[in-house]
Formats: C-alpha cells, sequence, structure tokens
C-alpha cells in the first residue's frame, strides 16, 4: 500500500503521538508498504500558539528518514495570540462561534500543508491522520473526501480534556473516516457514547514497544552522570506539560520527605513553557527538600532504559492520556506504576497486580502510594515482574504491528 501520514509534527519532534506514529510508519515501510508523511516544521504542539521568538524549526524540506519518505512544511502564527485568548474566553463563556475558535487556536494553520495534503493524497492508497485536535486532521479529512481516498483517523483522544477534545466537528469527522484506530478499549468505549461512533467502526490497535535484552544494570553511569545519589529514587519521564502533574508529584514527594522518606526524585523530559512554574515551585521549598529534586532535561535516547532502572517507582498521574507508553518503559525495566484512576491509564494499568491507580490533583494520595512501594521492596518487585510479563505478552511491537496493518488493509477494502 502507499500510505499517508497527515501528522502535525514528526521525529525528530517529541511526544506520544509523535513517537506512536513514527513507530508505525518506520515499521509498516520494513513491510514492504511505502510510506509518506507529512508534517510541519514545528517542534512540538507548543510552537503553534506560544511564543517561539529565538527558537529554530526544523527545516522544511522532504527527506528519507529510516525509510519514510517525510516532506515537512512551514506554518503561520499569525493572530495565534488573540487565538489562544479566544479559546480560553470561549472554554469558560458562550462566546460566538466557540467552536470554531478553539478548532482553530490549536494549529497547525498553514496553507502549504492544505495543498500538500492534496497533492500527496492524489499519489495514495490510504490517508492516515493522527491527532487531534490539531488541524492536520482537517486537512487530511478534506484531502480524503476530495480525491475519494480511505481515511484512517488516530485520535489520540483525552477524554477526560473536555475543553480540547470534546467538539462535535471532531465527532464528524470521526464518523466519516472508514476507520478509526483507538489505543485502548476506554478510548473506544467513549466513543462509541459521546461520538455516536459505529462500534464497527473502531479498532483497538494499541501501542507497542520493543521488550528488547533483560540485562539488568545500566543506572549507575546515569546516576553518576546527573549526580544523583545512591538509594531509592522515584521518576517521571515526559514532556512538562501543564496536564502531566508535575507539580502533584513535586508536593507529593515532599509529604513523603516529612514522613521520612529518603528518595530522590528525578524529573526527566523535554521542558516546555510550563517548566518555569514546575521550577518556581522547586526553589520555593526548603533547602534539604530541594537538594533531592534532579531534572533531565534532553536526555539522549539510549540515557532511557537507564533512567528506568534507577527508579523504584516510576509515577505518571496525569488524566489526560490517550495510552501511557511510559508505563510500558518502565515494566520494561520490571518497575511497578503509579497512574491515575482517570482516563485511558487506568485501562493499561491492573490495580495492585503491576502497579497502583490514584485520583488526580491529590497530592496526598499520591504521597501514601509512594510511600506504600517505598516501603514494601516485595511488592514493588512482585508488580515489577507482571509488568515485564504483560509487556511481552501483550505490546511487543510485532505483536501490535498486526493490528495496526489489518486495520489499513481493511479501511482501503472497504472503500473498493
Amino acid at each position: 500500500m502507499r500510505i499517508l501520514f497527515c501528522l502535525h509534527n514528526y521525529h525528530p519532534a517529541k511526544g506520544g503521538a509523535e513517537w506512536l506514529m513514527q513507530n508505525v510508519a518506520e515499521r509498516l515501510a520494513a513491510r514492504g508498504h511505502q510510506a509518506t508523511v507529512l508534517a510541519t516544521n514545528a517542534w512540538s504542539v507548543e510552537d503553534y500558539f506560544l511564543s517561539v521568538r529565538g527558537r529554530k524549526m526544523i527545516s522544511p524540506t522532504v527527506e528519507d528518514v529510516n525509510g519514510v519518505r517525510v516532506k515537512r512544511v512551514p506554518f503561520s502564527r499569525f493572530g495565534a495570540r488573540f487565538l489562544v485568548l479566544g479559546r480560553a474566553a470561549a472554554n469558560r463563556l458562550p462566546v460566538p462561534g466557540a467552536n470554531a475558535l478553539r478548532m482553530l487556536s490549536w494549529g497547525p494553520r498553514s496553507r502549504a500543508y492544505a495543498r500538500a495534503a492534496a497533492e500527496e493524497a492524489a499519489e495514495a492508497d490510504l490517508v492516515v491522520a493522527c491527532p487531534l485536535p490539531t488541524l492536520n486532521v482537517r486537512y487530511a479529512v478534506c484531502a480524503a473526501r476530495r480525491l475519494r481516498r480511505p481515511l484512517v483517523i488516530v485520535p489520540c483522544f483525552h477524554t477526560e480534556d473536555r475543553h480540547t477534545y470534546h467538539h462535535p466537528m471532531y465527532y464528524r469527522w470521526l464518523r466519516s473516516a472508514e476507520a478509526v484506530a483507538s489505543l485502548t478499549e476506554h478510548e473506544k468505549n467513549f466513543l462509541k457514547k459521546e461520538g455516536r461512533i459505529a462500534a464497527g467502526k473502531i479498532f483497538i490497535t494499541g501501542a507497542g514497544i520493543e521488550p528488547g535484552s533483560d540485562a539488568r544494570g545500566g543506572s549507575s553511569d546515569v546516576r553518576a552522570r546527573y549526580g544523583i545519589p545512591p538509594g531509592e529514587c522515584v521518576l517521571f519521564v515526559g514532556q512538562h506539560g501543564r496536564h502531566k502533574g508535575i507539580p502533584d508529584l513535586v508536593r507529593a514527594m515532599s509529604l513523603v520527605w516529612e514522613e521520612g522518606g529518603e528518595a530522590s526524585l528525578v524529573i526527566a523530559g523535554n521542558p516546555t513553557d510550563h517548566t518555569r512554574q514546575v521550577k518556581k515551585l522547586v526553589a520555593n521549598m526548603e533547602p534539604q527538600k530541594r537538594r533531592k529534586i534532579f531534572f533531565i532535561e534532553q536526555f539522549p535516547e539510549e540515557e532511557k532504559r537507564g533512567l528506568y532502572r534507577l527508579a523504584s517507582v516510576f509515577v505518571s498521574v496525569s488524566p489526560f492520556e490517550s495510552f501511557g507508553i511510559v508505563f510500558l518503559e518502565a515494566w520494561r525495566e520490571r518497575r511497578p506504576v503509579i497512574g491515575c484512576v482517570r482516563g485511558a491509564s487506568s485501562k493499561v494499568i491492573k490495580a495492585f497486580q503491576d502497579g497502583l491507580l490514584v485520583e488526580p490533583e491529590k497530592p496526598r494520595e499520591l504521597a501514601g502510594a509512594i510511600l506504600a512501594l517505598l516501603r514494601d521492596p516485595a511488592a514493588r518487585q512482585k508488580m515489577g515482574e507482571r509488568g515485564r510479563k504483560k509487556v511481552e505478552d501483550l505490546y511487543a511491537w510485532d505483536r501490535v504491528m498486526e493490528k495496526w496493518e489489518n486495520v489499513f488493509i481493511r479501511a482501503v477494502s472497504r472503500s473498493t
């Protein structure tokens, strides 16, 4: 098949959807399909509406990336500030044109993208659009309709984020597609109920990971490089997005330390506009607490497994997730996890089996969960072992890619 992926950003841009679709595109190319990616030249979604002064964009060009043809186009930020203000107002007040404001404010707004989507779709057997709420999905829908190409949408829907994702236009796009690739059963059930999308059109594809070598070790180099002392460690890995709940993790660890816990806190991942607020919170803490918090930004991919291996507990309690690949990464290293009882993570983690689930925005409850695991090494080991087995049984990429490929083949056959 000739598959066109209409994405917002693409490698080396970082993010969950970016990582997912890079893996899907490259693995389909390795299976003999012709994969083309159309993306903007942004590093992150924030580039569409926050200040990018002094920040270089990725070059808008056409290149081959690991067997995938990647075409990047520029985008416009004209009026971005006013659209963001309009979105904020639309989230709180019955503003005229609220739905249009919300949709346009996310970007990318790009005539070049719309033209390129039409040009590339003309040569494709299938158009795949990911993720919502960004406007590249709209360009893909328009191109697929105009050229009568089958369309698969990968929404990566954050079910708890009502202001951003719950939008009548998005539901219409999903209903118009030949297939919707859902990452979890939770997402599928939500889209059936709230979006009135036919159950037979939604397929659970999931996300995958390479189980890789089961060799231990690797954390000592990371400790030495970043000055992390020996002993227990609580780890967060991910972009410093406002929705990730990092301030609540910092507050929870403060309570852990007040209860006698000695674990370090490592916050690893790409900084965002929200990073300053997190660091300001840390700067206002007592010196003995500040010394236990370590920020690791822009770490190389080859360090990731070493980061997870130094962790006693992995924590990511955002309710605004479509899957949670970080949990698979932690389980691969036999680490117990703590996630959110709301949203998609609650269907990835099995409570008290391979991790714990807590309510969001409740640092005291999170502190209790962290302390419970820090004080029970046997429970940590059992949860980590179960997590590793789950990765091997359910989430190895070879198994997951069969599902993705079958969805795409079915979408093309339905349209013929």
